[in-house]
């Protein structure tokens, strides 16, 4: 609950007008009658919104809307010829707010070093900005957690990180431990191929060619970066000074950036191919779980990373841990 002023009329407001203000901070609580004795107003009243109280000759209009009561002073002019050219003068306008949604979130709430406000104990707090970093691995098939073996990873190596650049959520009301988020995150995910091979980019596909007594290669990469649109559905509850909470959905990625580097004989690393017919656009299934600002993830592509037909039949994944803001 609080007060604002809308727009100052005067800089330089009169005894006259302080007293009227006093006046109507006491008519809101005209249901005490001692008050109404005391003032002594003309009020008229249309309904039960709208208030017209006159105070000797000065008038102050009170209009009740459904969420906020706004008060208008205004003052007769007294410097004027006759009668018929005397008028009222707006000189106070407040907006007394009756509701204010504390516990509504913004897409600032999900910006890194901005101040927080001050949350209750049961509200809703999202899991969705964050910053994370995990391993990287192949598979062949959708929810396959085997290694691929139509490319080898050095999996200490394959790793994918980023962040949240927005997010936004909705809590249902009625019951505080569930809610949905909403958010953009951007990253950079690399795959390291195992062994003397490389990623080549031929006529109309991509190929794994290894290497032979003319041509080898080493410490050969595959990376790209990534734009990431979380949906997820997220049930928490309280335990001690922070929240356990999980949370599961679908999640868009757009792919960019693509490119396969090899060091040929030893030599420098070099670009070997660019875009690799990789698919554009993907969906992950995305499940992350934690305790207060801290969490696991995993992540899961539901289709290969090559277009059909142009490329190794692998499905990426990964996982890893993140923080979250």
């Amino acid at each position: 609950m609080k007060t604002r002023i809308n727009k100052p009329i005067k800089q330089h407001t009169t005894m006259k007008a302080k007293k009227m203000i006093t006046a109507c901070a006491l008519l809101m609580m005209a249901a005490c009658p001692t008050y109404a004795q005391v003032l002594n107003p003309t009020i008229d009243t249309d309904t039960l919104r709208h208030a017209r109280i006159s105070t000797q000759g000065d008038s102050i209009i009170i209009l009740r809307g459904s969420e906020d009561l706004r008060i208008r002073i205004y003052e007769k002019q007294e410097k004027a010829e006759n009668a018929e050219q005397q008028k009222e003068v707006e000189i106070f306008e407040g907006v007394y707010l009756e509701k204010v949604d504390a516990d509504k979130h913004s897409f600032l709430d999900a910006l890194p070093f901005i101040p927080q406000k001050k949350k209750k104990r049961n509200n809703y707090d999202p899991h969705c900005s964050g910053v994370f970093i995990g391993y990287s691995r192949m598979t062949n098939d959708f929810l396959s957690f085997g290694s691929s073996n139509r490319m080898d990873l050095d999996l200490s190596k394959s790793w994918e990180f980023g962040f949240n650049l927005l997010s936004v959520c909705h809590n249902f009301k009625k019951n505080p431990h569930w809610g949905v988020n909403l958010g953009v995150n951007w990253g950079y995910r690399s795959f390291r191929i195992d062994g003397n091979y490389a990623l080549l980019k031929g006529d109309g596909s991509t190929t794994l060619t290894p290497g032979d007594e003319e041509t080898t290669y080493s410490k050969s990469r595959l990376r790209h970066f990534f734009f990431r649109v979380p949906i997820l559905a997220e049930w928490q509850q309280k335990m001690g000074h922070s929240k356990v909470f999980f949370n599961v959905g679908p999640e868009f990625e757009i792919r960019h950036s693509v490119k396969s580097f090899a060091r040929i004989n030893g030599g420098k690393k070099q670009t070997v191919g660019k875009g690799m017919y990789v698919q554009p656009v993907g969906v992950n299934l995305l499940a992350q779980a934690g305790y207060g600002n801290l969490g696991i993830y995993l992540r899961y592509s539901t289709g290969g990373l090559f277009q059909k037909d142009k490329g190794p039949k692998v499905s990426p994944y990964s996982f890893g841990i993140a923080w979250y803001w």
